[in-house]
């Protein structure tokens, strides 16, 4: 594993937590672990599919309610 990166985009709604993901990945070494945290109603859907087109893994979605961390394998 090359290591781990960590995003915050509480407080931002949809598209924005996806249009910050892509952003500040566009470097990111394959088999980093990115882990971003949200809280959009449409967060884990959005990140989901993101992650379908990308061709990156979903790991593990923590947390419960509004509060989610995604941790996706690029």
């Amino acid at each position: 594993m090359k290591g781990m990166q960590r995003l915050d985009t509480t407080g931002l709604r949809c598209p924005h937590p996806v249009l910050v993901l892509g952003n500040e990945t566009v470097k990111t070494q394959k088999g980093t672990v990115v882990e971003i945290v949200g809280d959009c109603p449409t967060f884990e859907k959005d990140v989901r599919q993101y992650c379908e087109r990308r061709g990156k893994t979903v790991l593990a979605v923590l947390g419960k309610g509004s509060q989610l961390t995604i941790q996706i394998l690029f």
